[in-house]
C-alpha cells in the first residue's frame, strides 16, 4: 500500500527531534535522557545524539549539576519570529466563517476601543430575521455579550476605569447599569467561559461570546454571535455557548495561547463542536 505524501517524506531523526522537544515543554521540568529514550521508545544512545545535536543549536539546555535537559533559549527566538507574524483578523477569519455555518447567525469579531466594543471583523448570514453587524461598529461594553468577554478576564480596576469611559447606560429594561451586579454578571462568565447579552441592547436579540486570548494570556478580542430570540432559544443557548467558546480557543491557541491548568480556556473542542448546531425553522 502507497505511504500518504505526509508520511513518504518523514524523516524519522528529525521527527523525534521534535518529539522531543515537544515532551520537554509540555513536562516543564528537566528530564533524564533515560526518561526522554523512554518516552519515544527508542534507545537512550539514539536519544542522546538527536539531543546533543539540538544542544548544539540553542535548542536544548542541560543543567550542569543535574545533567537534565530542558529547552532552550532557541526555541523562544523561533516563537518569538513566528508571534510578530501572526495578525489577529486573518488568523480569526476561517474560524468566524465556521461558526457562522454551523449556526447560520451572524458571528463578529470584536476589540476593545475607547470604552466601547468594536467590530474589526464579521461573517453575515442571509435570511429575514437575521441579525447582522459591520465592521466598524460599535457596541457598548456593559450590555453586549462581546463586550462582556472582553471584561470577564481582566482585573477589576481595568473593568472599572473601562465602564467609567463611556457609563453604565440602561438601553432596555434588561440592561446591567450596577458595577456591583456587573462584576458579579463577570464572575460568572468566568466560571461558563462565555458571555451572554439577553436582550440587554436590543430587545428581541439574544448574543453569546467568548474571550480570545494571545501569546502573553491577555484577552486580546472576543468572538461573538447574534440573532433573534426566534433563533437564540434558551433550549439552544448552552450548545451554541460551547461552539462559541471551542471557535474562540481555537483562535486563541493559532495566536500562541497556552493555557495553564487543564481547564483553560484552550481545552481540546467538546464533543457538541463535532454535531450540528440545532436552529428552529
Amino acid at each position: 500500500m502507497a505511504l500518504s505524501p505526509r508520511r513518504s517524506y518523514t524523516i524519522n531523526s528529525l521527527d523525534r527531534a521534535l518529539r522531543i522537544l515537544t515532551i520537554l515543554g509540555e513536562r516543564g521540568v528537566p528530564m533524564r535522557v533515560s526518561d526522554i529514550s523512554r518516552k519515544l521508545g527508542i534507545d537512550k544512545s539514539t536519544a542522546y545524539r538527536i539531543i546533543s545535536t539540538l544542544r548544539a543549536r540553542d535548542f536544548v539546555e542541560q543543567e550542569a549539576d543535574t545533567r537534565k535537559y530542558t529547552l532552550g533559549l532557541k526555541v523562544l527566538e523561533v516563537a518569538a519570529l513566528k508571534l510578530r507574524s501572526i495578525k489577529l483578523v486573518p488568523v480569526a477569519k476561517p474560524f468566524l466563517e465556521e461558526l457562522m455555518i454551523r449556526t447560520k447567525e451572524a458571528v463578529h469579531l470584536a476589540v476593545l476601543a475607547d470604552g466601547e466594543v468594536m467590530y474589526v471583523d464579521s461573517e453575515q448570514c442571509s435570511g429575514p430575521f437575521n441579525v447582522n453587524t459591520q465592521v466598524g461598529g460599535r457596541a457598548p461594553l456593559h450590555s453586549s455579550a462581546v463586550g462582556k468577554a472582553l471584561l470577564a478576564f481582566r482585573a477589576v480596576e481595568d473593568v472599572n476605569r473601562a465602564v467609567a469611559i463611556k457609563g453604565l447606560v440602561r438601553f432596555t429594561d434588561r440592561t446591567i447599569i450596577s458595577t456591583e451586579e456587573l462584576h458579579e454578571h463577570l464572575a460568572g462568565v468566568r466560571k461558563r467561559g462565555w458571555a451572554m447579552d439577553d436582550e440587554e441592547t436590543h430587545l428581541g436579540v439574544r448574543c453569546l461570546a467568548s474571550p480570545v486570548f494571545d501569546h502573553r494570556g491577555a484577552v486580546t478580542a472576543s468572538v461573538g454571535i447574534s440573532g433573534p430570540v426566534q433563533h437564540m432559544t434558551t433550549e439552544r443557548i448552552s450548545f451554541v455557548g460551547q461552539l462559541v467558546k471551542d471557535a474562540a480557543a481555537k483562535i486563541s491557541r493559532r495566536l500562541g495561547y497556552v493555557p495553564t491548568t487543564p481547564e483553560g480556556m484552550v481545552a481540546q473542542p467538546a464533543s457538541a463542536a463535532h454535531q450540528e448546531a440545532p436552529r428552529p425553522a
